[in-house]
């Protein structure tokens, strides 16, 4: 932040952008102000300044040079906010309680400790905003977007993540955007709520509460994978470059415990890779005929599948054989185990994982201006 916003033990209002901000509230009329931000070079500071009540719509709080106005420990409790872009605008320790706020953009805002209790949210973007220890307690969001938003200790103890519902026209699902976002130790209750919302592989909900939320049907599982993938990539961190490979080689068979498809694939790739051998030196295997490819891709799986019907065996002065097939049982013993624990899982869960995509690229900024009837 500027810094004229880093002494948070400040906390007074510019007296001349108060009043003036006042009285426009007063006429609701903005047009005094928004030509004052636009031509002004100086950031607009309003911290510690008693907004409570007001009804503010489609004000400019970034100044000519494009830097965020300082709201630092204001106080917008009860509040009406329409078609404000707070963006990079520096609201920690803001008192947002009760307040209503409809299509704003709070992306790249600042709103550590930042009190959102009971507020209600509706088509805000919080696309990279940075809402570290913010109390979120019985707040209420629809339609809202949280791209890479970070709720890192946060306390979201009841609140309700609204997400887009079915489209009719469409005939499908439409999801919010909560890719890349960070829950990192966030508070959850038995209370909280995410509904349809798309995450990504860099979506973090690691919490000791994260068990008491609830998520709309198979959102839940999704996360799961994220924190679990999450874990072991910080795990690799601590070990010896050997042990990190070998267990990150053992859980991308498997897509971190999340893919069937991965194991499957790799137990034909395993199959056809031995059979090959086999076909190639047939000398290897007892019973097997010359370049036969059907015959050494049958020995391949039944050797991978642990079968071994019997009519055919490593040669036995073969130390090279053995080794070889020794190596195919071992592994085709791994990949069988991961694929039962996969399927036994897709037995038991409530449904299909749902709403995990490919990360995204940031959003496009749209905020629409409310139009009034004349």
């Amino acid at each position: 932040m500027e810094d004229n916003m880093t002494d948070e033990t400040e906390e007074t209002p510019n007296k001349s952008h108060y009043e003036l901000l006042l009285r426009c509230a007063q006429k609701e009329d903005f047009s005094e102000w928004n030509d004052f931000v636009s031509i002004s070079d100086d950031v607009i500071k309003l911290r510690g300044a008693d907004l409570s009540g007001l009804t503010l719509t489609s004000i400019l709080l970034t100044n000519k040079k494009g830097k965020g106005a300082d709201l630092y420990a204001a106080n917008l409790e009860n509040s009406k906010i329409d078609t404000i872009d707070f963006s990079k605008v520096h609201l920690s320790k803001v008192n947002f309680r009760n307040a209503k706020i409809s299509n704003c953009l709070f992306s790249e805002s600042t709103c550590i400790k930042t009190n959102f209790t009971s507020a209600t949210f509706v088509l805000v973007n919080f696309s990279r905003a940075n809402l570290h220890q913010a109390n979120l307690r019985n707040t209420e969001f629809y339609e809202c977007d949280f791209y890479e938003a970070l709720f890192t200790m946060a306390n979201v103890e009841s609140a309700k993540f609204m997400g887009g519902g079915r489209n009719p026209f469409l005939k499908k699902e439409q999801r919010r955007n909560m890719c890349g976002a960070s829950f990192n130790r966030a508070k959850f209750n038995n209370a909280t709520y995410f509904d349809l919302f798309n995450i990504s592989k860099n979506t973090d909900f690691r919490s000791s509460t994260f068990e008491n939320s609830t998520f709309s049907c198979g959102l839940k599982q999704s996360l799961q994978y994220c924190n679990r993938r999450h874990n072991w990539i910080d795990w690799y961190r601590d070990q010896g470059h050997l042990k990190s490979f070998l267990v990150r080689t053992f859980w991308l068979h498997s897509d971190y415990g999340r893919s069937a498809r991965h194991v499957i694939y790799a137990f034909l790739i395993a199959s056809i890779f031995f059979a090959s051998i086999y076909f190639l030196f047939p000398g290897l295997i007892k019973g097997l005929g010359t370049h036969e490819p059907v015959q050494s891709l049958y020995f391949s799986i039944v050797t991978m599948t642990t079968l071994g019907y019997g009519d055919m065996s490593a040669s036995l002065g073969s130390w090279t054989a053995q080794c070889v097939i020794i190596a195919q049982v071992l592994y085709g013993y791994v990949l069988l185990g991961a694929l039962v624990s996969l399927l036994a899982n897709i037995f038991i869960a409530d449904g299909p994982p749902r709403g995990l995509i490919k990360h995204p690229a940031p959003p496009v900024k749209i905020m629409i201006k409310t139009i009034k009837s004349i």
